[in-house]
């Protein structure tokens, strides 16, 4: 599909497209007080891990003869309504800096990306808080572009830890099954595959209680083969933190300017009861059970462990959910969210 008097072409990604994709991600950054490069260093195959069929769009500059730009979604299946649903993740739209100015069909771009997720029952997506030009652009309603109906604001929170507190097993999953059924399946857009490389390398961590019942659960994985994060640079009073020993009060320590963050992702957490000083000690441990830096893990602010989240000493950002509604379709989001950071 051809635009702009045929400079511009607009079509699915393919394997030839990678090195385009990479240089796209490698020219931007998201700022604020942390400046930090999300990459991806195999962009199709990292697209792939996070679900079972990645539809990414990239705009060719016919002229230049280079990828400009690249968007699309993963498909996944996630629980809505206690029921696995093919459900569509909104990669957002990239554009190379030198064509921000440049590329005037958005609306027509999303009007393609519809058609291409018309069998998905759910699409949703996010856009950081620090974002405001675009948070503000795609409330605005237009006829010629979906609807960006706001679910609730969801925060990742990074921690670390230094105190084997609990008695926590490694690899025993003998029990995740059952709570996949009765508590997991309760959170709309909880990923209904856990087995998804978009996890990454990841173990299985669990406390129990005297008759083997699970009371605090989660994996946690190295996703550094399909995401990074580099550190570009801090701001405002982060850059003070930075040069802080913070590690000795609790907090995570701070990466140099940079570095790629060496992380690791929380998903699947359950606490038996969202017991804040539960909550607290397992996630301590869990850290101190590992080689990473820091670990992620996020939620919507009405997230039943928010509260007990509380009491774990994490640097935090923020995002605000969207529910994209494509023309003529029913929203279908509701209820509590169980949207997993390690996917987005």
């Amino acid at each position: 599909m051809n635009f702009q008097n045929d400079r511009y072409t607009l079509r699915l990604a393919e394997p030839r497209d990678d090195g385009g994709i990479r240089e796209i991600f490698e020219s931007g950054s998201f700022s604020g007080g942390l400046s930090v490069q999300y990459l991806r260093p195999e962009p199709l195959d990292s697209f792939a891990a996070d679900g079972e069929e990645p539809r990414m769009l990239v705009i060719f500059d016919n002229e230049e003869k280079r990828i400009v730009a690249v968007g699309g979604a993963v498909v996944q299946s996630c629980f809505i309504g206690g029921e696995p649903q093919r459900c569509a993740y909104l990669t957002g739209l990239k554009i190379h800096p030198d064509h921000q100015k440049h590329i005037f069909f958005i609306a027509r771009a999303y009007g393609f990306l519809g058609v291409q997720l018309s069998d998905c029952g759910c699409c949703y997506t996010t856009i950081l808080d620090d974002n405001e030009p675009v948070i503000r652009m795609m409330e605005k309603k237009r006829k010629s572009m979906p609807e960006y109906r706001y679910i609730g604001h969801y925060t990742t929170y990074c921690f670390g830890g230094a105190k084997h507190i609990l008695p926590v097993e490694v690899g025993n999953t003998e029990g995740f099954d059952k709570l996949m059924k009765t508590y997991f399946s309760g959170f709309a857009l909880a990923p209904v595959n856990s087995g998804l490389r978009g996890f990454g390398e990841k173990q299985f961590y669990s406390l129990r209680d005297e008759s083997g019942e699970i009371t605090a659960c989660c994996f946690a994985g190295d996703q550094r083969a399909t995401k990074q994060y580099r550190l570009c640079s801090y701001g405002g009073i982060y850059r003070l933190l930075s040069h802080l020993p913070t590690a000795l009060s609790g907090y995570p320590p701070f990466p140099r300017e940079g570095e790629i963050i060496s992380h690791g992702v929380i998903s699947y957490l359950y606490i038996k009861d969202n017991d804040p000083a539960l909550c607290r000690k397992f996630l301590r441990t869990v850290a101190s059970m590992r080689e990473d830096s820091l670990l992620l893990w996020g939620a919507t602010d009405d997230h039943p462990l928010t509260d007990a989240m509380k009491s774990v000493k994490a640097v935090k950002y923020g995002s605000r959910l969207y529910e994209v509604v494509f023309d003529g379709r029913e929203p279908r989001l509701s209820g509590r969210i169980g949207m997993e950071a390690a996917l987005l």
